[in-house]
């Protein structure tokens, strides 16, 4: 029985179902319950249940045959952040296995904090770019890449369709990447980004921000990425380190 009245029940019911497909529970070709089963199960009505299945339906994990009941027509397999390993390389792997829509790309201005994480001047202007990352041509992030002006006027929207953005910098413009801070937090969807990824206002997010430096430390780029909490996960290798007094766990 579902008993958090303040999420919709046809929320928690498709959370629990679509957490069984991503395990492996349920994988392709099994049939589901039906929608007087589950409404049983879970005290709700057929209507609810109808409701579950349609966006699951709707994201293409379940296929309704009419007749036949309810299967499993897909597990969607995660993508998995670059592990902390210390390597630029594992951001320029992510890009190169996704593909990127460009949804715009010109000169703002007024962005403070990010100004002084790219070390400029206030007032300076920067070269954003908006894009949607996808997935077998479903979308997992939103992404704002952020840009010095002077680097920026050199990027073309071709490019940024062809290849990683890292890539463009070091292999086109010859600007050497050597590191990168990064943050990771939770959030979740507003309206203008549920609508983009295709999911429901309200929906949980994973936000990474970072901010990439050349071999002089000096910052060449700041982005800041929403994911689908649904699609993507990150994970850390820790190693265990010993000494006399203590032990304690560090990322590998």
């Amino acid at each position: 029985m579902l008993k958090n009245q303040a999420i919709p029940l046809y929320y928690q019911l498709e959370t629990i179902l679509r957490k069984r497909i991503n395990l492996g529970e349920l994988t392709q070709g099994d049939i589901l319950p039906s929608e007087e089963a589950l409404a049983k199960e879970y005290n709700l009505s057929r209507i609810t249940v109808r409701q579950a299945f349609s966006s699951l339906a709707n994201d293409g994990l379940i296929i309704r045959k009419r007749g036949k009941g309810t299967f499993v027509s897909k597990k969607y397999t995660p993508i998995e952040a670059p592990k902390f390993t210390g390597f630029i390389e594992d951001l320029i792997s992510m890009g190169i296995r996704t593909k990127s829509k460009i949804l715009n790309i010109g000169m703002v201005e007024g962005l403070k904090t990010i100004q002084e994480l790219l070390e400029l001047e206030v007032g300076a202007k920067l070269c954003r770019i908006e894009k949607i990352r996808l997935v077998e041509g479903s979308p997992f992030s939103y992404v704002l890449n952020y840009l010095p002006p002077d680097i920026g006027k050199k990027i073309k929207k071709d490019d940024l369709i062809a290849k990683p953005l890292l890539m463009i910098l070091e292999d086109d413009l010859g600007i050497k990447t050597t590191e990168a801070i990064q943050s990771i937090s939770a959030t979740i969807a507003d309206t203008y980004v549920a609508g983009l990824l295709g999911i429901r206002v309200g929906d949980p997010l994973l936000k990474g921000e970072r901010t990439v430096f050349d071999v002089n430390h000096k910052p060449v780029e700041y982005v800041s990425v929403l994911y689908r909490a649904d699609k993507y996960f990150y994970t850390v290798n820790l190693k265990r380190k010993r000494s006399q007094n203590f032990k304690e766990w560090g990322p590998v």
